[in-house]
């Protein structure tokens, strides 16, 4: 998620406002001005009321991409419920979340301003049977070492007579 801001840049234009980047949310904000290269904290700065945050639609026969406003500070959880506006491919239902991805890492919860893409499916596609996993032997198991016998094998029973 890119959010583009025009301030004045304490470097090139510092009466003039210009392009900026913004780079972090927060206390203490961080911007990157688009015209010099100067990445700096900006005091002062009012974080945006409703913040732009992609949604990649899983769908099994036609995913699709929307964007969604969310208030700053909403915090949004993985396998959260989550609306989305009616659209040319959309009808409004209810989608789950299903990753949540700042920058390059995906995470189980974050705040909708660190937000770059939130990935969901609709509802009525998942599948909410869980699978149960075999339990699987240790490859290093007694009886799948070649030429270690068996504690069975590994002594002959004699009778005593």
């Amino acid at each position: 998620m890119t959010q583009h801001i025009n301030i004045e840049c304490p470097s090139c234009s510092p009466e003039e406002k210009v392009s900026h980047e913004l780079i972090k949310f927060g206390i203490s904000p961080m911007v990157h001005c688009l015209n010099c290269g100067l990445v700096y904290t900006a005091s002062g700065l009012k974080t945006p009321d409703k913040i732009s945050v992609r949604v990649y639609v899983n769908r099994i026969e036609r995913p699709f991409t929307r964007w969604v406003k969310l208030n700053a500070g909403e915090l949004l959880h993985k396998d959260e419920e989550i609306v989305l506006d009616s659209g040319r491919n959309s009808d409004g239902n209810q989608y789950i979340i299903t990753s949540l991805q700042v920058g390059v890492r995906r995470v189980p919860s974050a705040l909708a301003e660190e937000l770059d893409t939130i990935w969901a499916r609709p509802l009525d596609e998942i599948a909410f049977a869980k699978r149960r996993k075999g339990r699987q032997k240790h490859p290093a198991a007694l009886e799948n070492m070649i030429g270690v016998p068996t504690p069975s094998e590994a002594f002959d029973i004699v009778q005593e007579t």
